[in-house]
């Protein structure tokens, strides 16, 4: 075993876990927070593997902006301490989309030629800049309206789990008020 992997191991098991809890958090808080650990880990994984810049990269944007984001958009939900119950149609429509992403990951791994191994790797910033707003400026510039779509549905599906406000009864004046001066 290498001196790496004890390092490895611990940060993917905090990355699985953490993966985990934001799934199966009850309140959004703590789904936000659990978010934050995952990231956290994510940017020690990619660390401890010489990728000082993507490691980087991943505290500034996802650890700092995301999560701020995240947990501004669960402020504006209802603090009623109403949470969303999983019902079997909800359990099911999470195995079926879960199982979609293991098939789709499945079909890319399988598909995508082995990577050649790279001598001496260039991980300085321009190398970084050119990989990000060359052939993958697409990807990277549609994450931005994924992030907002992803935040709006939350919001308006979780409004729309939300009770309605009751109102007062309108009462009925049967005849119009006397007034009544004083002298």
């Amino acid at each position: 075993m290498t001196q790496e992997f004890l390092p490895l191991l611990l940060g993917c098991l905090v990355a699985l876990a953490s993966a985990l809890a934001v799934v199966l958090a009850r309140r959004p808080v703590h789904a936000a927070i659990a978010l934050l650990v995952h990231s956290l880990s994510l940017a020690a994984l990619f660390a401890i593997l010489a990728a000082g810049m993507v490691a980087v990269g991943q505290v500034l944007i996802y650890s700092g902006a995301i999560v701020v984001l995240f947990l501004f958009v669960v402020t504006l939900l209802p603090s009623d301490g109403r949470e969303l119950g999983t019902t079997g149609s909800r359990i099911a429509a999470a195995c079926v989309a879960a199982a979609g992403l293991v098939v789709a990951l499945a079909a890319a791994v399988l598909a995508a030629p082995l990577p050649t191994p790279v001598t001496d790797p260039d991980l300085g910033v321009p190398a970084v800049g050119r990989a990000l707003f060359g052939p993958l400026v697409v990807a990277f510039e549609l994450t931005a309206p994924l992030l907002l779509v992803a935040i709006i549905g939350a919001v308006v599906i979780w409004r729309r789990h939300e009770p309605r406000p009751r109102t007062a009864q309108p009462t009925k004046v049967t005849e119009p008020r006397k007034l009544v001066m004083h002298q």
